[in-house]
């Protein structure tokens, strides 16, 4: 085939153009958006003119991307260093003291001395410290998890720790640059009413945005009566100078949700016309609640207030400190207007409108239940003081709102809009009050464990069939928007059976009194992650949830990810303490078949995750932790096998850079679904059977492979002429409380 001296320059161009480096941004953000010429001042003419200065923004010179320069092979060489320096320690026994410290330590937590189980440590989160401060979350939020897995915290805290740039940018840098929220971002006000108005966009688009939310079959359509609110923004197309700010809020809200749904379920994350739409309805709504004096709260204030923390969640996924702030103003607003407080008891108040509080405040609780999830904090609702009552199951036309006597509730076997939130916050409820329990410092006997684990199998019996999980291929029937409903109920489910007896994957681990609380935790986590892998499925193109991307936004992938990180941390309690056993061939090969259907399930998971990465730097962050994982299970898997299986593996057949992580998971254990319900020990251990008091919560565990076969024979090889690693250097790696830091100093002077 001969080449035209055309060809070769088209070759050549193409080539050049692939290596040239983006052009730096020196334009604003909205006229790069609306594709004006900007004079990039501060603020611009552009901005200037069109009345919105406040908004002229920059992007800096990088975007923030994935981590390319510390790579996983990179990352365990540094954790090698380290485990060289602490084999030094122990070889030439520099610190005799030190280490016959640490031995003591060990051996004084191993101890069979019985102590009661109240008295165990209790579960206290964690504080990040960097910088910019100090960040808390608590022990569910799945960051704690993670840190149990120290494997996975020493890589994690090195890409962190390391700025760099390259040319594919997180998709959310450039639509929504505004990182703090919009109601307190303090913005310039319009001059008047009229100007509000004229933003509205034209009565068709307008209708369309509107109709769009009313039939979306969210969950936030409880917080409006429609019929009501149908007649009245007929009127004010009418009389639009007769609505109040507050109203005109709650107009521009709902238009920003229904560009929310559109954008966010359809086309994905994109700076075109949608993401444009969405936002500054949202912006301007936050404006009309600032005019309208939402401090004082007047009709619709904590409505509008409840659906724009629900906006802020869509335009702040990576964020998540502005839905927590937004929620906790919102909440207390609401108290301070009594929505806490049941209405029956305040004859001022009509029986529709205290049904409708009941719904709003309905809707509030399950918002700030699940922003404080998201964000690993308490929830702002005291449930103590609040005596408000459900709302009853009735469509929008059984509420009247000239009613005197509310009508009776239909029965829970009929779905209305109202069900689905009802019943998500009976779940949600459990699961606060076991955050509440495992946070509160005060230790949580094992009889109050087993109360609300049987609690708990009451909620699930109670869930009406119609909103009770079940496959796919049983729903093929079912609308998405039911669908959707109950793999939210479930997801909460198994979450809260995963906080509540997550504590003995690590505490009392070798005791067979809380065997029952580590199968539970481990079928509920691999139950989430089913759930996972069956709406990624369902969810691509022309699958039954195919409308339905929320189901990835952070709000709810935290569950995936929590479920995840206990896989993770089952596999690594397995090598440091189970395997440790004298255990029958029988029974090791029983754990390590185990492993590897446990490992199976986060291979699949990190398969999603790593096709997910772009969509936010907590996605990023979730692979690659489960990449590590990947690396440390599959030397588990190798070095934790039967003598008679045993064969010293080369360090290429770790295979540090997987390309293979689609494995086929047909094989993989069914999920426990919530109807098989789990029988609870029938006791608690008593105090004369206490187990032991070790309290592993803070145990430090490092690993490092990156070495040669000849360094494995010499060093790590066991009697049995296996890689014996954790033996060796146990005692050493297993480091409790405050020695934490003496010894990293030690090993940081000793590799110096």
């Amino acid at each position: 085939m001969e080449y035209t001296e055309n060809d070769v320059n088209q070759s050549s161009t193409a080539h050049s153009a692939k290596k040239r480096k983006p052009r730096a941004k020196l334009s604003c953000v909205r006229c790069r958006q609306k594709k004006l010429k900007c004079n990039r001042q501060q603020p611009c003419d552009n901005c200037i003119k069109h009345h919105r200065a406040y908004d002229c923004l920059y992007s800096g010179p990088h975007t923030l991307t994935r981590n390319q320069s510390h790579g996983l092979r990179d990352q365990l060489r540094a954790i090698q260093s380290r485990v060289e320096a602490l084999y030094a320690i122990n070889a030439s026994q520099v610190h005799p003291s030190g280490s016959a410290l640490i031995n003591g330590n060990v051996a004084a937590s191993l101890d069979t001395k019985p102590v009661q189980p109240e008295r165990a440590a209790t579960l206290t989160g964690n504080i990040t410290v960097d910088q910019n401060g100090t960040q808390y979350a608590d022990s569910t939020h799945w960051q704690s998890i993670l840190n149990e897995i120290a494997e996975v915290k020493e890589y994690l805290q090195a890409t962190e720790d390391a700025a760099t740039s390259t040319d594919e940018p997180l998709d959310d840098s450039l639509i929504f640059p505004n990182s703090g929220p919009q109601l307190l971002l303090g913005h310039a006000f319009p001059d008047t009413k009229s100007d509000l108005i004229a933003a509205l966009p034209p009565r068709q688009f307008a209708d369309r945005l509107v109709s769009l939310y009313l039939n979306s079959r969210e969950s936030t359509l409880i917080l409006m009566h429609i019929p009501t609110f149908t007649r009245e923004y007929a009127q004010f197309w009418h009389s639009p100078e007769e609505k109040s700010f507050g109203w005109l809020a709650y107009l521009f809200c709902i238009l920003s949700a229904g560009a929310g749904l559109q954008l966010f379920s359809t086309t994905g994350r994109s700076n075109g016309d949608l993401a444009e739409t969405f936002a500054e309805y949202h912006k301007i709504s936050s404006q009309c609640l600032q005019m309208s004096g939402y401090t004082s709260p007047g009709r619709y204030t904590i409505e509008t207030l409840t659906l724009n923390v629900a906006m802020e969640i869509l335009r702040s996924p990576e964020n998540h400190r502005s839905p927590s702030v937004l929620i906790s103003l919102a909440t207390r607003l609401a108290i301070q207007a009594g929505y806490h407080r049941d209405p029956k008891y305040y004859a001022n108040i009509s029986v529709f409108d205290g049904e409708m509080r009941r719904r709003v405040w309905t809707y509030l609780s399950l918002l700030d239940y699940d922003v404080s999830i998201q964000a690993g904090l308490p929830p702002t609702e005291i449930r103590d003081q609040c005596d408000i009552e459900e709302p009853r199951n009735l469509t929008d036309d059984d509420l009247i709102p000239t009613a005197t006597v509310l009508p009776p509730s239909r029965p829970l076997s009929e779905k209305t809009a109202v069900l689905f939130p009802i019943i998500l916050k009976r779940v949600l409820v459990a699961d606060a009050e076991i955050i509440g329990k495992n946070c509160s410092g005060k230790g949580l006997p094992y009889d109050e464990v087993l109360r609300m684990d049987g609690h708990l199998q009451v909620i699930s019996a109670s869930i009406p069939p119609q909103l009770r999980i079940r496959s796919l291929g049983e729903a093929i029937a079912d609308s998405p928007s039911t669908i959707t409903e109950r793999y939210n109920i479930d997801l909460i489910y198994q979450k809260s059976l995963c906080d509540l007896h997550r504590r003995y994957l690590v505490q009392h681990r070798l005791d067979p009194a809380y065997e029952y609380s580590r199968k539970v935790c481990i079928a509920a986590a691999k139950a989430v992650l089913q759930h996972q892998s069956d709406i990624f499925e369902a969810g691509s193109a022309g699958g039954q949830l195919s409308f339905a991307s929320f189901f990835f936004t952070p709000i709810v992938a935290v569950h995936f990810r929590s479920a995840a990180m206990l896989l993770c941390l089952e596999i690594s309690c397995q090598s440091r303490f189970d395997l440790k056993q004298h255990l029958s061939p029988e029974q090791r090969q029983a754990i390590l078949d185990q492993r590897k259907d446990l490992s199976n399930e986060i291979e699949r998971a990190h398969s999603i995750w790593d096709q997910l990465r772009h969509q936010s730097k907590e996605a990023s962050k979730t692979a690659d932790a489960l990449q590590i994982m990947l690396t440390v299970t599959n030397h588990h898997l190798q070095h934790g096998a039967t003598p008679q299986q045993t064969q010293q593996p080369s360090w290429s057949q770790t295979n540090i850079n997987r390309t293979d992580t689609t494995q086929s998971h047909t094989n993989s254990a069914p999920f426990l679904p919530m109807s098989a319900g789990y029988q609870p020990l029938p006791t608690g251990p008593s105090s004369e059977q206490s187990p032991l008091d070790v309290d592993l919560m803070d145990a430090t565990f490092y690993f490092g492979q990156d070495i040669t076969p000849s360094t494995m024979e010499t060093s790590l090889m066991g009697s049995h002429g296996l890689v014996d690693f954790y033996e060796k250097y146990w005692d050493n790696l297993m480091i409790l409380g405050d020695e934490q830091s003496t010894v990293d100093h030690a090993v940081g002077e000793n590799a110096i």
